[in-house]
Protein backbone atom coordinates (compact mmCIF):
# COMPACT_ATOMS: atom_id res chain seq x y z
CA UNK A 1 0.00 0.00 0.00
CA UNK A 2 1.74 3.45 -1.35
CA UNK A 3 1.02 6.67 0.75
CA UNK A 4 0.25 9.78 -0.90
CA UNK A 5 -0.10 13.03 0.72
CA UNK A 6 -1.24 11.32 3.84
CA UNK A 7 -3.67 8.88 2.19
CA UNK A 8 -3.09 5.30 2.00
CA UNK A 9 -3.24 4.11 -1.85
CA UNK A 10 -4.07 0.63 -2.95
CA UNK A 11 -2.24 1.25 -6.25
CA UNK A 12 0.77 4.28 -7.33
CA UNK A 13 -1.28 7.28 -7.38
CA UNK A 14 -4.85 8.80 -7.00
CA UNK A 15 -5.19 8.81 -11.03
CA UNK A 16 -4.05 5.03 -11.14
CA UNK A 17 -6.92 4.74 -7.95
CA UNK A 18 -9.67 6.81 -9.97
CA UNK A 19 -8.62 4.81 -13.40
CA UNK A 20 -9.29 1.38 -11.95
CA UNK A 21 -12.64 2.17 -10.03
CA UNK A 22 -13.96 3.92 -12.60
CA UNK A 23 -13.20 1.70 -15.81
CA UNK A 24 -13.48 3.94 -18.20
CA UNK A 25 -9.78 2.98 -19.49
CA UNK A 26 -8.86 0.06 -20.60
CA UNK A 27 -6.19 -0.16 -17.76
CA UNK A 28 -6.73 -3.14 -15.48
CA UNK A 29 -4.95 -4.83 -12.35
CA UNK A 30 -4.83 -8.68 -11.61
CA UNK A 31 -4.26 -8.99 -7.88
CA UNK A 32 -3.77 -12.92 -8.53
CA UNK A 33 -0.35 -12.33 -10.79
CA UNK A 34 0.22 -8.51 -9.22
CA UNK A 35 -0.03 -7.14 -12.90
CA UNK A 36 -1.53 -4.25 -14.44
CA UNK A 37 -2.20 -3.98 -17.69
CA UNK A 38 -4.13 -3.19 -21.11
CA UNK A 39 -7.13 -5.32 -22.66
CA UNK A 40 -6.45 -5.30 -26.46
CA UNK A 41 -9.74 -5.18 -28.47
CA UNK A 42 -8.27 -7.14 -31.66
CA UNK A 43 -7.45 -10.22 -29.86
CA UNK A 44 -10.10 -11.88 -27.31
CA UNK A 45 -8.44 -12.76 -23.66
CA UNK A 46 -5.49 -10.02 -25.30
CA UNK A 47 -3.20 -7.65 -22.92
CA UNK A 48 -0.32 -5.87 -22.95
CA UNK A 49 1.40 -5.72 -19.44
CA UNK A 50 2.62 -2.47 -18.39
CA UNK A 51 5.39 -2.13 -16.37
CA UNK A 52 5.22 1.38 -14.86
CA UNK A 53 2.24 3.96 -14.49
CA UNK A 54 1.46 6.40 -17.70
CA UNK A 55 0.09 9.12 -14.84
CA UNK A 56 3.42 9.48 -12.72
CA UNK A 57 5.83 7.08 -13.67
CA UNK A 58 5.73 4.91 -10.79
CA UNK A 59 7.65 1.60 -11.13
CA UNK A 60 5.30 -1.95 -10.33
CA UNK A 61 6.53 -4.35 -9.24
CA UNK A 62 7.37 -7.43 -10.95
CA UNK A 63 4.45 -9.52 -12.47
CA UNK A 64 4.15 -12.89 -10.46
CA UNK A 65 2.46 -14.79 -13.31
CA UNK A 66 5.14 -17.32 -14.22
CA UNK A 67 5.63 -17.61 -10.63
CA UNK A 68 2.19 -18.75 -10.13
CA UNK A 69 2.14 -21.24 -12.27
CA UNK A 70 5.77 -22.21 -10.77
CA UNK A 71 4.21 -22.59 -7.11
CA UNK A 72 1.43 -24.60 -8.78
CA UNK A 73 3.54 -27.18 -10.12
CA UNK A 74 6.38 -27.32 -7.58
CA UNK A 75 4.18 -27.81 -4.29
CA UNK A 76 0.70 -29.11 -5.77
CA UNK A 77 1.71 -30.38 -9.11
CA UNK A 78 -0.78 -28.85 -10.54
CA UNK A 79 -0.68 -27.56 -14.41
CA UNK A 80 -3.08 -24.88 -16.50
CA UNK A 81 -3.94 -26.97 -20.01
CA UNK A 82 -4.80 -23.72 -21.77
CA UNK A 83 -6.16 -25.65 -24.89
CA UNK A 84 -9.12 -27.02 -22.31
CA UNK A 85 -8.87 -24.11 -20.06
CA UNK A 86 -8.88 -26.13 -16.95
CA UNK A 87 -5.98 -27.18 -13.87
CA UNK A 88 -4.52 -30.73 -14.13
CA UNK A 89 -2.02 -33.16 -12.60
CA UNK A 90 0.05 -35.07 -14.60
CA UNK A 91 0.11 -38.32 -12.95
CA UNK A 92 3.42 -40.46 -13.51
CA UNK A 93 1.68 -42.32 -16.90
CA UNK A 94 1.31 -39.00 -18.21
CA UNK A 95 -2.59 -38.99 -17.52
CA UNK A 96 -4.35 -35.82 -16.41
CA UNK A 97 -6.45 -35.93 -13.66
CA UNK A 98 -8.77 -32.63 -13.29
CA UNK A 99 -7.61 -30.57 -10.38
CA UNK A 100 -9.41 -27.99 -8.65
CA UNK A 101 -7.68 -25.23 -8.15
CA UNK A 102 -6.38 -24.54 -4.48
CA UNK A 103 -8.40 -21.43 -2.83
CA UNK A 104 -5.52 -19.51 -1.70
CA UNK A 105 -4.32 -19.56 -5.73
CA UNK A 106 -8.03 -17.59 -6.77
CA UNK A 107 -7.30 -14.26 -5.36
CA UNK A 108 -3.49 -12.74 -4.00
CA UNK A 109 -3.09 -14.99 -0.88
CA UNK A 110 -0.64 -17.58 -2.66
CA UNK A 111 1.77 -14.18 -2.77
CA UNK A 112 0.88 -12.67 0.24
CA UNK A 113 1.67 -15.72 2.39
CA UNK A 114 4.87 -16.30 0.78
CA UNK A 115 6.17 -12.64 0.76
CA UNK A 116 6.79 -12.40 -3.01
Amino acid sequence: MKKNNGKKLKHCCDFMEFILKEKKVAIYYNPIFREYFIKLRSFPNGKHTIYNCPWCGYKFPKSLVNKYYETLKNEYNISYDPFHKKYCEILENYDELDRELPEEFKNDKWWKKRKL
